[in-house]
């Protein structure tokens, strides 16, 4: 229900924002609306990745992409609405990273996960899962951050999924070198109202 709610919102706001805006209040209304489409999608896309439906929502994606290049030519937004405009677009370029990865892994026959699937696993529900993967855990501390950084209303980061993986590869390479440690365990935190990565070195 909340899959088929979230596209008929987001069709009927996108549908909208192809439209030429009236003012500046219409203008704060759709970026609201976009703000909040994107969330609801990201939702959709989590009910398919998890195997609550078959089709991944992409009408939905599609809408909200042309809403977002119909407002990429406007030359009417002020400044503070433009630059709302492009975080939201950076928040949406992210998701869009990262289910990309897990679409490819989904292709591949593998979970988004990072488990291997079966034909037998596919046709049953409710079994015991594979570990967790480093592909997983990296999908699932970047997801963290992002929910962190929107709580905090930071916005979205300015690095996409696989930058970001670069950068803890980085630091995690740095921390093993300098604490000869076996691993590092990686963690989100708030600090002066602000979402910080932060690192364990794991002995």
């Amino acid at each position: 229900m909340l899959r088929l709610y979230g596209c008929l919102y987001s069709g009927s706001i996108c549908d909208r924002m192809t439209e030429a805006p009236k003012d500046s209040k219409q203008i704060e209304r759709d970026l609201d609306d976009l703000d909040y489409s994107i969330t609801l999608l990201k939702r959709d896309y989590e009910v398919f990745f998890s195997g609550g439906s078959k089709q991944p929502p992409l009408e939905t994606h599609r809408k909200i992409e042309r809403a977002i290049k119909r407002y990429s030519t406007m030359t009417v937004l002020s400044y503070a609405q433009r630059f709302r405009y492009n975080t939201i677009v950076a928040r949406f370029n992210s998701y869009l990273d990262l289910w990309n990865k897990q679409m490819r892994m989904k292709e591949e026959g593998r979970t988004p996960t990072g488990g291997l699937v079966s034909a037998e696993a596919k046709r049953q529900q409710g079994q015991p899962g594979e570990p967790e993967t480093q592909d997983k855990k990296m999908e699932k501390l970047f997801q963290e951050y992002l929910n962190t950084r929107e709580v905090t209303g930071e916005g979205a980061p300015k690095l996409n999924f696989d930058s970001f993986c670069q950068l803890v590869s980085k630091q995690k390479n740095a921390i093993v070198q300098k604490y000869h440690c076996k691993d590092v365990d990686f963690y989100v935190k708030v600090e002066e109202g602000q979402a910080k990565l932060k690192a364990r070195p794991v002995k």
